[in-house]
């Protein structure tokens, strides 16, 4: 029997209504979906349902300019380990090219990267052509690309086109922030200049990206019941940690499975839940400490500890230093080599 795709309900849930002050159990039940606790929000939904909730959350939004306060705040908030895709990389077309290949983990859209003319030129569309995209969550993903090659370049990049398929208020509502008027289009999509396209990115950082493109690999594969499940529960690990998310009944949700069986897979495996999600947690927080200048509080939040000081108590056991002492230590090895 063929079972439509499913998707995380994260951006939804635990990024989108937590921004806008939206309460997450309230829009769950106006959309129908009340089964879905707030704390079951890494159930997965179909494209229709995640839609649902998008157009309910617009509706009980508080803020009328939701969609540029909401991408802004997206780009600037969370850690949300797709979007290293883009800021690791060495330049906006690359970094989109990127981007576009694990854009299915934040929700059932897809965005194509192409070259119209001299132009580089980048669409966004639902993953199911019987289900059309709400056009203000296309408006957002423009406001979110724009902010984020912002960001990467420390420049104000600004669209040559752009356009959705909104109202006159709704384009009006993005324009300032584009810096361009969008027209009304079929197509979500947003345009930039030769000059822009290959500017070179502040932020970029080759030996996070390969470790992040290989953990985002594993989330993309955690549907697949043929890897072994202590690689499929770290990938689903990866996507549930910034929700707040790490234990063993969330991801076995999360893979389809009960928690029993996730257990007792994970023991002919010769492991345990805990060990896979102190071994995912370690990995993550040594390549944050070395590879990036989160604080320690962020990636306590980022690796789903209470606090700051719950998150150095663990590391120390693991490593017998400090955060702080650990990234200490990293840099003047750094040093030392180069001096070297």
């Amino acid at each position: 029997m063929n079972q439509s795709p499913t998707y995380s309900l994260f951006m939804a849930t635990e990024v989108a209504c937590r921004i806008l002050g939206v309460d997450p159990q309230v829009m769950l039940e106006t959309a129908g979906l009340g089964e879905l606790t707030p704390g079951r929000s890494e159930a997965r939904v179909t494209a229709q349902q995640y839609f649902d909730c998008w157009n309910t959350m617009e509706v009980l939004s508080p803020r009328p300019d939701y969609v540029p306060y909401l991408g802004v705040a997206i780009s600037r908030g969370p850690v949300i380990p797709v979007f290293f895709t883009l800021s690791c990389a060495p330049d906006m077309e690359t970094g989109l090219r990127r981007l576009a290949q694990f854009k299915s983990l934040l929700g059932p859209t897809v965005m194509r990267v192409f070259r119209d003319g001299d132009l580089l030129r980048l669409e966004y569309e639902s993953v199911d052509a019987r289900v059309p995209m709400p056009p203000s969550l296309g408006a957002l993903q423009l406001v979110v690309a724009v902010e984020n090659i912002r960001g990467a370049t420390a420049h104000l990049v600004c669209p040559v086109a752009a356009g959705f398929d909104g109202s006159d208020e709704e384009r009006h509502m993005i324009a300032g922030h584009l810096g361009i008027m969008p027209e009304r289009s079929q197509a979500a999509y947003v345009a930039f200049a030769p000059e822009d396209a290959k500017r070179r990115f502040i932020s970029e950082n080759a030996t996070l990206w390969a470790d992040v493109e290989a953990d985002l690999k594993l989330q993309l594969a955690a549907q697949n019941d043929r890897l072994p499940i202590a690689d499929r529960v770290r990938g689903a690990l990866v996507d549930l940690m910034p929700a707040g998310r790490t234990g063993a009944e969330d991801v076995g949700l999360a893979l389809g499975i009960s928690r029993s069986t996730l257990q007792r897979r994970l023991r002919e495996e010769g492991t345990s839940y805990q060990e896979v999600l102190d071994a995912t947690r370690r990995d993550l927080a040594i390549r944050y400490l070395t590879k990036t200048s989160l604080r320690a509080d962020e990636i306590a939040n980022a690796l789903a500890y209470r606090d700051a000081n719950s998150f150095s108590r663990s590391f120390r056991k693991w490593t017998g230093l400090s955060p702080f002492a650990f990234r200490q230590a990293d840099n003047e090895s750094s040093v030392s080599g180069e001096s070297g």
